[in-house]
């Protein structure tokens, strides 16, 4: 299931559909994951991503720099890129230019009428965006294709899963990359946050069970990236 953690991005400019040359790029994507991206749409939902590069930290707008003076300028790099992922699809649906400050939980805040989830690792920034109906949340989570150390295996998966999983399974980061996109849709819904052995995720049926009884859908790639769609539609 699992990607060689060395395994190059492959970098090219959307203009121009050529390799990139660097950090130059202000349009830098991987075709592989835009292609595996796709495989995760659903009707009115906008997916993106970007290659995290150098000169990605000028992206932060006014009210998403405030609070970050003290950040690295990794953290600032990754916030930026992630948030110029989020307005090009939120230019898609004629709102150009919209900042995206966080909110006192971590989470970014939308403009009125939408609904979205921001996700980066340490080389790739994704985002979703949608309409709201009022009744649809979602969460996205982005990983590297690498194996999970032990400890953090054992903490994440909750009895059912160790049962229903092999180690290797376990292991790899699916599962941690479901759990995390579950928990930001539920708490764009409630406000609430989740614990790991709060859900029980089945990646085979595609479905998100939470401790309170409640459920939403988890769609999943696993290359050239691990990322994860869940849902939750009332």
């Amino acid at each position: 299931m699992n990607q060689p953690s060395g395994a190059p991005l492959q970098v090219v400019d959307r203009k121009t559909g050529s390799p990139a040359p660097g950090a130059e790029s202000e349009a830098a994507t991987d075709p592989l994951l835009a292609q595996a991206l796709q495989t995760l749409r659903v009707p009115d939902l906008l997916l993106g991503h970007r290659i995290i590069m150098p000169g990605d930290e000028d992206a932060l707008l006014p009210t998403e720099r405030a609070g970050r003076e003290q950040a690295t300028l990794k953290v600032r790099r990754q916030s930026g890129a992630v948030r110029r992922v989020a307005r090009e699809l939120l230019e898609q649906l004629d709102l150009p230019g919209v900042e995206l400050p966080r909110l006192p939980n971590g989470a970014p805040k939308w403009p009125a009428g939408i609904v979205g989830s921001l996700a980066h690792d340490k080389q790739v920034a994704v985002a979703a965006v949608m309409p709201s109906t009022g009744s649809s949340y979602i969460g996205i989570d982005v990983e590297p294709a690498e194996p999970l150390p032990p400890k953090v295996m054992e903490a994440i998966s909750t009895p059912g899963e160790q049962r229903k999983y092999d180690p290797e399974t376990l292991q790899g980061r699916a599962l941690f990359c479901a759990k995390e996109a579950v928990y930001k849709a539920f708490n764009s819904k409630t406000g609430q946050r989740l614990g790991f052995q709060d859900v029980d995720i089945d990646l085979a049926s595609g479905e998100a069970v939470l401790k309170d009884g409640g459920s939403m859908s988890v769609a999943v790639i696993t290359s050239p990236r691990i990322v994860v769609l869940a849902r939750y539609t009332e």
